[in-house]
């Protein structure tokens, strides 16, 4: 008989998975919608920047976010980001088409969706308890990758029988049911004293949680390397390889692979709970560096989607461990600002990987491109074990505290959801 995951039956829980993942739906169809609106009216510079300043935005503003996040309520600040993004939809199906105005609103659906994530990891520890954190983050992320897959999906089809119009329309509504549904969570607000303390001292408090804890900036310091230096070639020589070395459509069969490969990662990641999971996250990682040589090498079609397959579990495995190891050791009140600074390094220079990719393989060739990428992926990934805490993603136990580390701390209590 089929047994419920414990964390559905907590009704808090159930409203936030049901919220984001309509908020996701409308999240991965927004830029098929644009390219639809943009491209052919104003060609591909103007799509790309409109992309690009809706990118820009949120990393500068997530900062500002996260601070804003430890003095307000998590769940109503997601709800305020869709009633925002709402507004921008309504905005591009019925604002001018002047290449001008478009701009705008990407600028501010960029501003107000730097909000989501933070908001969204930092709600985790208040509705679910704490042991229950790493089921919760793998379902959160199941449903996020599924919309991830169905949501350009569903835009493509809609966009070959309908009015791209009508598609931002279908859009907002996606946000608007998803607002809703979020602002039905309830939570415990912030108390007195964190809800009066300053933006500014709520983000330095936040930088002295992630500098006090090794393993942090280590793991931070990982993606901060490898978004510009690993990730972008990987995925912009990815069609160029494929088109000049292999026969078969493998281009969308790797990303299919790797999507798959998420959805088996987050499955795996619910119900296993290793002792090290910064080691199998970093082991999972690793995966990828190892996908570029293949492809480099250009090696045969089956184990180079075997690799895709690796690398999108490795990399869900990681999100869900290292999010739950965020969870369990950062303050609550700082969480959002701890998460926000991740997110920052994470992706601020993933940009300018893109671009400088690219031209390097123009240059270079693509082979030397990607061996390089490699080669950073895999140094980058093993140097950090060698920081205490990274192996645990915990704490360093205290003397005679066993390998409990931080889990030995109480948790915070936990929010009425109702």
């Amino acid at each position: 008989m089929f047994n419920l995951p414990q964390t559905l039956r907590n009704r808090g829980f159930r409203l936030f998975l049901c919220g984001r993942g309509v908020d996701d739906l409308g999240s991965e169809m927004l830029p098929v919608a644009l390219v639809a609106l943009v491209l052919v009216e104003h060609g591909p510079l103007m799509l790309g920047l409109i992309l690009g300043v809706r990118g820009a935005a949120g990393s500068v503003f997530a900062l500002v976010s996260g601070a804003l996040l430890s003095k307000i309520r998590k769940s109503m600040a997601m709800a305020v980001n869709d009633l925002i993004q709402l507004v921008v939809m309504l905005g591009f199906a019925f604002g001018p088409s002047a290449a001008t105005w478009l701009v705008l609103p990407a600028v501010v659906s960029g501003m107000a969706g730097s909000m989501s994530e933070p908001a969204a990891g930092a709600i985790m520890p208040v509705i679910v308890p704490r042991e229950q954190l790493r089921e919760a983050n793998a379902l959160r992320n199941i449903v996020g990758r599924t919309m991830g897959i169905t949501g350009p999906a569903v835009a493509g089809v809609l966009l070959a029988v309908l009015n791209v119009q009508v598609v931002f329309l279908l859009i907002a509504s996606a946000f608007a049911a998803g607002g809703a549904v979020l602002f039905r969570l309830r939570e415990r607000p912030p108390s007195e004293e964190h809800a009066a303390a300053s933006m500014g001292g709520n983000f330095r408090s936040g930088l002295r949680e992630v500098v006090k804890r090794p393993w942090v900036p280590a793991i931070i310091a990982v993606a901060t390397l490898q978004a510009p230096a690993t990730i972008a070639p990987g995925f912009v020589l990815l069609p160029i390889v494929v088109a000049d070395s292999y026969a078969e459509p493998v281009y969308g069969l790797a990303l299919s692979c790797m999507s798959a490969g998420q959805l088996i990662g987050g499955v795996v990641a619910a119900r296993w709970s290793p002792k090290r999971p910064g080691l199998v996250s970093l082991g999972g990682v690793m995966a990828y560096p190892v996908v570029l040589l293949a492809l480099a090498l250009t090696m045969p079609v089956p184990l180079l989607l075997a690799g895709y397959v690796a690398a999108g579990a490795g990399f869900m495995m990681f999100g869900v461990y290292w999010y739950t190891a965020l969870q369990k050791a950062i303050p609550e009140n700082l969480l959002s600002v701890v998460i926000s600074i991740d997110q920052v390094g994470s992706f601020g220079l993933e940009p300018l990987g893109y671009a400088a990719s690219g031209a390097l393989a123009e240059s270079m060739g693509p082979t030397p491109v990607l061996v390089t990428a490699a080669g950073v992926g895999l140094v980058s990934t093993l140097v950090p074990l060698s920081i205490p805490g990274v192996a645990r993603l915990a704490d360093s136990p205290p003397a005679g505290g066993g390998e409990r580390g931080e889990d030995s701390r109480a948790g915070p209590p936990r929010a009425s959801a109702d």
